[in-house]
């Protein structure tokens, strides 16, 4: 595995994992920290469209392991309506919850960069270590005051 093939992120989170949990998988409240709406709600197995932005992204729900585990597959990046996304391959997110603390640590991890096209490659590797980042951030904000 490559250093472009796999993403990290970790972020301290002053909450519980249970409370961590309901805020990755609730449709309402990960809609209000991730800035996005979804068509249902989260279930392993189940495709669920993401609308982010005016943008839908289909997130296949592998796992969902309460409160420990999450993982889906997608299309990373932004969307390119000139582009065939069926015939690209998708990356995993993991989400993972350890209790911490008097909190949680939250490590993100996406991997499978590697098998994206080399001319896409590193603009979504980009959009999306800057979209964890920032996603990282938005929901540490929204726990501390949802409470």
């Amino acid at each position: 595995m490559s250093d472009t093939d796999r993403i990290e992120q970790r972020v301290y989170l002053a909450a519980t994992p249970e409370r961590v949990w309901r805020a990755l998988t609730d449709a309402a409240e990960f809609g209000a920290w991730f800035a996005s709406e979804l068509d249902q709600p989260f279930a392993e197995g189940r495709t669920v469209s993401m609308t982010c932005l005016g943008e839908r992204f289909a997130l296949d729900i592998v796992e969902m392991t309460p409160p420990c585990r999450l993982v889906w597959r997608w299309h990373p990046g932004w969307v390119d309506h000139s582009l065939d996304y069926t015939k690209e391959p998708k990356t995993t997110t993991v989400f993972n919850l350890v209790p911490h603390a008097e909190g949680t640590m939250l490590t993100v991890t996406e991997t499978g960069f590697d098998a994206i096209g080399a001319a896409r490659r590193p603009s979504v590797f980009r959009d999306n270590v800057n979209g964890w980042l920032h996603q990282a951030a938005s929901l540490r904000t929204y726990l501390e005051s949802a409470g």
